[in-house]
């Protein structure tokens, strides 16, 4: 081998070691990563991911491979904790955390809003315990299971029943046990005077499941309490996700509303994701029942936003005043009807 040849190899491996690394990097797949807690409340998210809709969305863009992945958490409080961390970049939350977060970061360089609403369904509490036809039937011997303490929507939906009860909002707060839902079923089945809690502010399939244990009847239903159907769960990002790749945080908006539709378009289909999804032990006909029952929305559209608001303001869990819905949501949901 001539020795020009051979400088001319040595270049052209040279070459392909130097432009090895920026070609994989051009074809490496774009990470999503997604928290939420179980529940059907939080489908559109598996349709996104486990539906391939939120590869369609990113193809529509010109994004290419999208590596998008779901992480299951036990309450608000993980999920917060892993969007301002960073650890995630996108959460389901209901909507005191949307509020309250909101709250903590707006005009920050971390400030969170939500890409866009999720669904609305009622929560239900219930309760093993034969003694209790009310909330004011409660008594210091009670444990009422939520997500999280005093943060998590099921709390807050006791705490809004309390303040009709008594004009105490915080009365039975120190009832209440922080669990996930799976747990609070799995702890109640234990039977009344053997079980750790005794009730259970659950959503559905737990409602479902809750319901199924011996002794078990509602106390209170969530549509009663908020006097009319409310925005339960949205999609958050903080600013930071959204400036790094705004046509990606496009394309997560518009995967979004097209799970939406679809899922409410099939909701057989939309099921079948979410059973596999999640290990659900739900028929597929059960989970239907589920999602065909009135008071359960999956919709775009913000409901009641201002008038929880105003809610936390009186409890103190909230400084700022909410004028208008869209301050809390990324314009990705501007379009929307809502109030």
């Amino acid at each position: 081998m001539s020795h020009g040849m051979n400088r001319r190899l040595v270049i052209a491996a040279m070459a392909a070691g130097l432009l090895a690394p920026s070609l994989a990097s051009a074809q490496a797949p774009l990470t999503v990563k997604f928290v939420q807690q179980r529940g059907l409340l939080y489908l559109p998210v598996d349709m996104m991911v486990s539906g391939g809709i939120l590869q369609k969305e990113a193809d529509k863009l010109g994004l290419g491979k999208i590596d998008a992945t779901v992480t299951t958490l036990s309450g608000p409080g993980p999920v917060t904790d892993a969007l301002l961390s960073g650890a995630a970049d996108y959460g389901t939350a209901a909507l005191p955390s949307l509020l309250t977060l909101w709250d903590k970061t707006h005009g920050t360089a971390n400030e969170v809003k939500a890409v866009g609403a999720v669904s609305n369904g009622a929560m239900v509490l219930y309760t093993i315990n034969p003694n209790i036809k009310t909330i004011a039937d409660f008594t210091d011997k009670d444990r009422i299971a939520v997500p999280s303490v005093r943060i998590s929507f099921n709390a807050m939906m006791l705490e809004m029943a309390a303040e009709k009860q008594w004009g105490d909002p915080h009365k039975l707060d120190h009832l209440t046990v922080g669990l996930g839902h799976p747990d609070a079923v799995a702890a109640l089945s234990a039977g009344y005077g053997s079980a750790t809690i005794t009730s259970h502010i659950a959503v559905q399939p737990f409602t479902d499941r809750g319901l199924k244990l011996p002794g078990a009847h509602v106390v209170a239903d969530s549509r009663e309490v908020f006097g009319g159907p409310l925005t339960q769960i949205t999609l958050l990002a903080t600013k930071q996700t959204r400036d790094k790749n705004p046509k990606l945080f496009q394309a997560v908006a518009n995967a979004l509303e097209e799970s939406i539709k679809v899922a409410n378009a099939d909701k057989r289909a939309a099921a079948v994701i979410w059973k596999e999804a999640n290990k659900a032990t739900e028929s597929v006909d059960e989970l239907v029942a589920l999602l065909s029952d009135p008071g359960f929305e999956f919709t775009a559209q913000p409901h009641r936003i201002a008038y929880f608001a105003a809610f936390l303001n009186r409890i103190g869990n909230m400084k700022s005043k909410v004028g208008d819905w869209k301050e809390l949501f990324w314009e990705t949901a501007h379009h929307q009807q809502g109030d």
